[in-house]
């Protein structure tokens, strides 16, 4: 994943001081990926979930429009797996795990936009086992 978005990101000519180190560049693909399993779990990309997925990645990377498209082009020519995505989010949130509940939060909010579909509950359950496995347990418990 990440040579991809080197390519992608050599061929980017607007200002990119957000992606200084390549871990910088991980984490942005990883979470943008994640962000657009759950747009197209429904196989409809509404403009309310491009624009809500535009909101996270400015809050959380202060990226400006220009650079929040090129990477929603960018991650939906991918065809990346969900756990892979959500490990490498995890290892970032391991880092700082006071961000693990805003995490689930933005989640949370970006399923919500147009009502919740069964296919993207089934990503946010699938984020919450591997950000929360001891919550998660719990829930399957019962």
């Amino acid at each position: 994943m990440l040579e991809s978005f080197k390519k992608w990101f050599e061929s980017y000519d607007g200002e990119v001081s957000q992606f200084n180190h390549a871990e910088d560049e991980t984490i942005h693909v990883a979470l943008a990926s994640l962000l657009y399993h759950i747009i197209s779990a429904d196989d409809l990309a509404s403009d309310k979930e491009k624009h809500k997925f535009s909101s996270i990645l400015h809050e959380e990377f202060n990226l400006d429009e220009e650079q929040v498209s090129h990477l929603y082009s960018f991650v939906k020519t991918l065809q990346t797996d969900l756990r892979s995505d959500l490990n490498t989010v995890n290892l970032y949130l391991k880092e700082k795990p006071h961000l693990r509940m805003d995490f689930m939060s933005k989640l949370n909010q970006l399923i919500a936009v147009d009502g919740v579909k069964t296919n993207e509950l089934e990503i946010f359950h699938d984020a919450m086992k591997v950000i929360f496995p001891e919550v998660a347990e719990k829930v399957d418990q019962f």
